[in-house]
């Protein structure tokens, strides 16, 4: 009853302890902390160890973890609800990925019947962050502001800032104040230009050998915009030769598809003007023959009676149609078409519907010179 009469004591609120026993600690965002809360001097089996946190928020005082001094555990593990606080086996408080929430003060304390560690360690817990800033000097070069703060604010005894293991290189001011310090960093006169461009190192060093480190790239805005004006340029010019190439092949490819032929430009009962056109896709060169049927109205020369006129016309005819019959009305005459086709260009003229066409003949000598040398010999 003792114990949890002290333990009410210590949850109603902290009392107050000498500045010199409370140590400040510096986290940075994000990292872990350990801290430490050593067994006191004497141990008579009945003390229990206890850790509270009051937040640097507010003025609540909670209970983090309660165990039994005596009792041996090699880790306690997590305690409570927040996963990112453990503790160890040697009574330390460790928390995990700090956040600027973290901040506050932690202290730890041993009960039994006959001793009252109520403030065995205390501590104040600060979170230190960073925050980078772009900005333009006066004669509009790029300048960086670089800031490192501290949660809860408080007075800052020493702030360091180096580039590796040196100053800041360039044009640099330094701002100090109340729980802050700023730096503002822009390109010095007459620097040599860094090869390769790497990013700058430039570390914020607070008390206890803590801090924050920034990386500040060399890529001007100016650099990077005509960089990527290039880069545009280049992939547009790329696009646009694609494009092109593939229109090129489309039109060989037509070209290639479309014959050279001779056209009347009229039915198969008009008269033949022979002209020479390109066939459209799928047509081929040939020959509408027209002859009216027998037994309906024919149309007959002065002078010859018994012949009947027959309309052979020079054309594109498409290759569905070739080597069909097809029943045709002009007028009131009926005709009966017969389309041909031929494979050359050029290869339905009038001379060339009696004759051979041009280029069968031209493969026929090219083969009998090929010959007639090998026969000669032999």
């Amino acid at each position: 009853m003792a114990a949890l009469f002290l333990l009410l004591l210590c949850l109603h609120g902290l009392p107050q302890a000498a500045a010199d026993n409370i140590q400040a600690i510096y986290v940075a965002l994000g990292e872990a902390m350990e801290l430490p809360c050593p067994s006191p001097p004497t141990l008579h089996g009945d003390e229990f160890l206890s850790w509270f946190r009051s937040p640097a928020t507010g003025s609540s005082t909670a209970l983090v973890a309660h165990v039994q001094v005596a009792r041996p555990a090699p880790d306690r593990g997590k305690t409570g609800r927040e996963s990112r606080l453990k503790l160890l086996g040697n009574n330390s408080l460790w928390l995990e990925g700090s956040k600027e929430g973290d901040a506050g003060r932690y202290w730890c304390a041993v009960l039994g019947q006959r001793h009252k560690y109520q403030n065995w360690r205390v501590y104040d817990v600060s979170v230190l962050r960073g925050s980078q800033f772009s900005a333009r000097a006066a004669d509009g070069s790029p300048c960086s502001i670089l800031l490192c703060s501290v949660v809860p604010a408080r007075r800052l005894d020493s702030v360091t800032w180096l580039e590796g293991k040196g100053p800041v290189r360039g044009r640099v001011q330094s701002f100090w104040g109340d729980g802050a310090a700023l730096l503002l960093v822009c390109p010095g006169e007459g620097l040599p230009e860094p090869r390769g461009r790497r990013p700058r190192n430039i570390r914020c060093l607070m008390p206890q050998n803590k801090g924050v480190s920034f990386s500040l790239a060399e890529w001007d805005a100016p650099w990077i915009l005509m960089l990527l004006l290039t880069v545009g340029q280049g992939f547009t010019i790329v696009v646009l030769s694609v494009m092109l190439w593939r229109r090129r092949i489309q039109g060989t490819k037509h070209r290639r598809n479309r014959k050279r032929c001779y056209d009347c430009g009229a039915g198969p009962s008009g008269p033949c003007k022979e002209t020479v056109t390109t066939c459209g896709q799928g047509k081929r060169c040939g020959f509408l023959e027209g002859k009216p049927q027998p037994d309906l109205r024919q149309t007959k020369p002065s002078g010859n009676p018994s012949v009947t006129l027959i309309h052979h016309h020079a054309a594109c005819v498409a290759a569905h149609h070739c080597s069909r019959v097809e029943t045709e009305v002009v007028g009131d005459v009926t005709y009966m078409t017969h389309r041909d086709c031929c494979v050359c260009d050029l290869c339905n003229s009038a001379v060339a519907s009696t004759a051979a066409p041009a280029c069968i003949v031209a493969a026929g000598v090219t083969a009998l010179a090929w010959l007639l040398p090998g026969l000669w010999r032999g």
